[in-house]
C-alpha cells in the first residue's frame, strides 16, 4: 500500500486503489475519477434563512468571495473560494467559524444537502430521520418545514446524541424532538404514522474520499456487503413506519451499488407497499447527476471484476442486479452523484412513496394487525395500558398558567407552540407535537393501548428547545432562544444605545442609570434591543447594582468585530 503522507502518497495509493476500481467498474474515466476525487472539497454552507441576522450575515459571506449554489432551490447554500477548511487567515477563518458558532449558517458539505431538496418536506408534516447525528439533514429538514412541521430526529448514540441537542440549540430550532433507538427498532408514534422519513443510513463512505483521505486505504468491496443487511433494516422500519401517501428518501454516500440499488431492491422485496418514484428535477435545477443503476458486477478485494461473484467474500444474490422487471425499471428512478459532476462528493439518493391502495386502513404498516379479526372473534378487547413511571429525565406537558407566567415575565407578545418542561427549564415546540403525539393513544403490536399523556413508547430525550430557565421564581429567556423569539418580543424591551453596548462588550459593567436613565431598573435577567445602522439587535443582560452582558463568547466576540471593537484574527 502507498505511503499516506503528502499528495504524491495519495495520487500513487489512488492509482492502485480498489475505490479506483470499483469507479472503473461503473464506467467512470479513470483519470477524471482519479483527478477530482483525489482534491480537497470546497466550503460549502446553508445560511439560516430564519435567523433576524440573514441580511447582514448574507453580506459577509458574499464579501467573503461566497457564489450561490443555484441548484439548491428552496434554501440558500454558498460556496466559497477555498477548500474545506482552509479560509485564508485574514479575518475570513475567524469570522466563518464565529458565524456556525452562533447559528447564522451551517457548514455542510453540498451533496449531504441533497436527501432533503429530493424529499421536499412541508410545514405541518411530521418527519422521522431515523440516523440522524449529528444533525446536518435534520436542522435542514427543520428549517424548511418551520413553523409548524415537526422533525422527530433518532441517534442511538449517546455521545451523538448530545451534537443533535447542541445543533438544534445552536439554530434556536424549536421544531425537533430527539428521541434514541436503534434505527432498526424505532418507537411508533399515534396512528396514522410519520408524514415523510429520511434514511441516510451508515455507510463505507467510498465517495467521501475528497473529505476522508484514509478512505483510499481503508475501503474494499466486501465492505458494502458487510453493510448491507443493517442499510436493508433501517430502510425497511421506515416504511413501516410512514403512513400511505407518505414520502421516504434513501441516500448514502457511497458509490457501491450493493448499499444503493441492491438495497432499494430488496427494500421494495420486503416491503411490496412501498414505490420508487420519480425525482421531480425542478427541486435541483442545474444538477448533474445520473439514474441509477441496473447493472454492476461484485468486485474482489482488489478492486477488479470478479469472473466467479460466489467466490467474493460474503457474497450474497441479494448483492446482484436484480431479475424482476419492476426491479429493473424501477432503480433508474433513483440518482447517483460523482465528484466530477458539480465539484462535490459523490452520494446516492432514492425517493420512494407508500402506496395508498396498498394500504386501504390509511394508517402506516406497523398499525396493521394481521390477528385482530382472530382477536375478535375470541372476545378478547384491547386494554389500555399504565403510562410508564416519571424519572427526573421525563418530558411533561406545561399548563397554560405556566406558560403565562413566563410570556409576561419574558415580555412576550402572543405566542403560538405547546410548552414543555423539564427541571428548571421550558422549552417550546409546535402544536403538532401535542396534537399529533402527546393527546393521542398508541397501539402497541399487541392491539393493547399506551395512553395520551405520554410520548412513550418512543424514547424522547428532547423536545423542542429548551428556551427559558428559571431562577427564584424568575424566568429567563435563553441565548440560544433569541433568533425564534425575535419577532415575538414587545416593543416595550428596554433600548440601550451602541455606545453603552460597546462599553458592555468592552468588560464594563454599568450602573443602571446609563442604560435605564430616571426609570426604575429591572432586577435580574433582562433583555435589550439596540438598533445599530448594520441591523436591530437583541441583547441578553443582567442587571442587578451593575448591568453587564449575558452573553457566551462566540455571540460576544462576532458582536465586538461587528461593532468595529476588535478585528478578526
Amino acid at each position: 500500500m502507498g505511503e499516506r503522507s503528502g499528495e504524491d502518497g495519495l495520487f500513487a495509493q489512488a492509482q492502485i486503489a480498489p475505490l479506483t476500481g470499483l469507479a472503473e467498474s461503473l464506467g467512470l474515466d479513470r483519470n477524471a475519477w482519479i483527478q477530482t476525487a483525489t482534491q480537497p472539497l470546497p466550503e460549502t454552507l446553508r445560511l439560516t434563512m430564519h435567523h433576524y441576522d440573514v441580511d447582514w450575515t448574507r453580506q459577509q459571506l458574499l464579501a467573503m468571495g461566497a457564489t450561490p449554489l443555484s441548484w439548491s432551490i428552496g434554501n440558500e447554500a454558498y460556496q466559497l473560494p477555498f477548500a474545506r477548511g482552509q479560509a485564508p487567515r485574514d479575518g475570513t477563518r475567524e469570522l466563518l467559524a464565529l458565524l456556525h458558532d452562533t447559528g447564522r449558517v451551517t457548514r455542510q458539505e453540498a451533496a449531504s444537502m441533497l436527501p432533503i431538496l429530493v424529499l421536499d418536506p412541508k410545514p405541518n408534516e411530521l418527519l422521522l430521520d431515523l440516523c440522524a447525528a449529528p444533525g446536518s439533514k435534520a436542522t435542514h429538514a427543520a428549517e424548511r418545514m418551520a413553523p409548524s412541521g415537526v422533525v422527530v430526529a433518532n441517534e442511538p448514540i449517546s455521545g451523538r446524541v448530545n451534537m443533535l441537542a447542541s445543533n438544534r440549540g445552536r439554530l434556536s430550532l424549536h421544531n425537533v424532538m430527539i428521541t434514541q433507538h436503534d434505527g432498526r427498532h424505532v418507537g411508533r408514534i399515534p396512528k396514522p404514522g410519520f408524514d415523510a422519513i429520511v434514511a441516510d443510513v451508515p455507510c463505507t463512505g467510498s465517495a467521501t474520499s475528497r473529505k476522508n483521505k484514509d478512505v483510499w486505504w481503508s475501503w474494499s468491496p466486501k465492505g458494502g456487503r458487510t453493510m448491507f443487511q443493517l442499510q436493508v433494516d433501517i430502510a425497511s422500519r421506515g416504511a413501516q413506519l410512514l403512513r400511505p401517501g407518505g414520502l421516504m428518501v434513501y441516500s448514502t454516500c457511497s458509490i457501491d451499488p450493493v448499499e444503493n440499488e441492491a438495497v432499494i431492491a430488496e427494500l421494495i422485496r420486503k416491503c411490496p407497499w412501498m414505490d420508487v418514484v420519480d425525482i421531480d428535477e425542478s427541486k435541483v435545477d442545474g444538477l448533474v447527476w445520473h439514474q441509477g443503476l441496473s447493472s454492476w458486477t461484485p468486485l474482489n478485494e482488489d478492486g477488479n471484476v470478479s469472473d466467479k461473484p460466489e467466490k467474493v467474500p460474503f457474497f450474497d444474490e441479494r448483492y446482484l442486479p436484480p431479475n424482476e422487471q419492476e426491479l429493473l425499471d424501477a432503480l433508474p428512478k433513483t440518482r447517483r452523484l460523482y465528484p466530477h459532476d458539480n465539484n462535490t462528493g459523490g452520494f446516492y439518493v432514492a425517493l420512494l412513496r407508500h402506496r395508498e391502495d396498498a394500504t386501504p386502513e390509511g394508517v402506516a404498516k406497523t398499525f396493521i394487525d394481521k390477528l385482530a379479526k382472530r382477536r375478535e372473534d375470541s372476545g378478547w378487547e384491547s386494554r389500555r395500558l399504565d403510562a410508564p413511571r416519571a424519572n427526573r429525565h421525563t418530558v411533561h406537558g406545561a399548563s397554560e398558567q405556566e406558560a403565562a407566567v413566563i410570556i409576561e415575565q419574558c415580555q412576550l407578545t402572543t405566542t403560538d407552540y405547546s410548552w414543555w418542561k423539564r427541571g428548571k427549564r421550558m422549552a417550546i415546540a409546535p402544536r403538532l407535537v401535542h396534537d399529533r403525539i402527546w393527546s393521542q393513544e398508541t397501539p402497541n403490536k399487541r392491539g393493547d393501548r399506551w395512553p395520551a399523556g405520554t410520548f412513550h413508547p418512543l424514547q424522547v430525550l428532547h423536545v423542542g428547545l429548551p428556551a427559558f430557565v428559571s431562577k427564584n421564581g424568575q424566568w429567563r429567556a435563553r441565548q440560544e432562544s433569541i433568533p425564534l423569539l425575535y419577532d415575538q418580543l414587545s416593543n416595550e424591551l428596554v433600548v440601550i444605545e451602541t455606545d453603552a453596548l460597546m462599553r458592555l462588550l468592552g468588560d464594563e459593567a454599568l450602573e443602571p442609570e446609563v442604560i435605564f436613565g430616571e426609570t426604575t431598573p429591572p432586577q435580574g435577567a433582562l433583555l435589550m434591543r439596540c438598533h445599530h445602522p448594520s441591523g436591530t439587535l437583541i441583547i441578553n443582560g443582567w442587571c442587578g447594582t451593575r448591568v453587564t452582558l449575558m452573553l457566551d463568547k462566540a455571540e460576544r466576540r462576532l458582536l465586538s468585530i461587528r461593532l468595529g471593537l476588535e478585528e478578526e484574527e
